[in-house]
């Protein structure tokens, strides 16, 4: 459950640094199956045009992280939530 958690934030941090390539990477690197990954990137892409083009900026923060259970085998499984705030800047 520590690894799936630090692979997570690893995606969490991709989403907050607004940067869809890196998020797309990510998605690629680890294989991880984010339920709405292709809506994450579609919104991180609108977030760059919008930032790049000074139309708005905004700060995106995770709240809240939780699993659904603690994985300690590969007999395990376990569902991962995370809530982000977007606001204006």
């Amino acid at each position: 459950y520590e690894y799936i958690e630090w692979m997570d934030r690893l995606g969490m941090d991709e989403i907050t640094s607004q940067e869809p390539g890196a998020f797309a990477k990510y998605i690629r690197l680890f294989k991880n199956t984010i339920c709405g990954r292709h809506p994450i990137g579609v919104y991180l892409s609108a977030l760059k045009e919008n930032a790049t083009a000074g139309k708005e900026e905004v700060d995106v923060m995770f709240v809240k992280y939780a699993q659904s259970s603690q994985v300690r085998s590969n007999h395990d499984s376990s569902v991962s939530y995370a809530s982000a705030v977007i606001r204006r800047i």
